[in-house]
């Protein structure tokens, strides 16, 4: 897939996701005030929105993955030496593949299974919820065997054997490492 794509790919998920967080709010917020003010409110904003905080969720979770800024134990990670930081992300990548192999599998079946079973106000199939999921597994499924393949192949720089949010622990262990080598870091 061509950069441009991929980039106009990604730049419409967040767009998405964006445009759902805004709609969610505004049907809260919106069905607080009329709960309070008038007495009233609106039936469907509340199904609408635990939906699209569903599909939310796992978009977000997507895009951090995509980013490698899930929390991860790199404050011990880039403790070890080039193996240890290699073994850990074969380990980790493995996990995660096996994780969103199981995700897939179980959104898939409740999205078999829920596909005729409707939200009682809005009428949408409940399968909607379950497909957020199933996408979202797929979506981490295929980076996990991208970064197996380089891994393994040993196209993955080294700088990339590391990932996960950066925390200040590790910043100025890294900053201590350059300064001091590597032995006298980790002391």
């Amino acid at each position: 897939m061509s950069g441009a794509i991929r980039h106009a790919l990604l730049r419409g998920v967040e767009n998405l996701l964006i445009i759902g967080f805004v709609a969610m709010i505004a049907m809260v917020f919106g069905n607080v005030v009329l709960r309070y003010v008038f007495n009233s409110g609106i039936t469907t904003s509340e199904e609408a929105s635990r939906m699209i905080f569903v599909w939310l969720t796992f978009g977000g979770a997507f895009l951090v993955a995509k980013d490698g800024n899930h929390l991860g134990m790199t404050t011990v990670v880039v403790m070890l030496g080039r193996n240890g930081r290699w073994w850990c992300r074969l380990a980790a990548e493995a996990l995660s593949l096996l994780c969103m192999a199981l995700l897939v599998g179980g959104c898939w079946r409740q999205s078999v299974i829920n596909i005729d079973n409707y939200a009682p106000v809005t009428g949408i199939p409940l399968a909607v919820t379950y497909i957020a999921g199933l996408l979202c597994g797929l979506g981490i499924g295929a980076l996990n065997l991208i970064a197996l393949f380089d891994l393994l192949t040993g196209r993955m720089p080294d700088s990339a054997l590391v990932i996960g949010a950066d925390s200040e622990e590790l910043a100025a262990f890294e900053a201590r490492q350059r300064e001091t080598g590597p032995a006298e870091a980790r002391k």
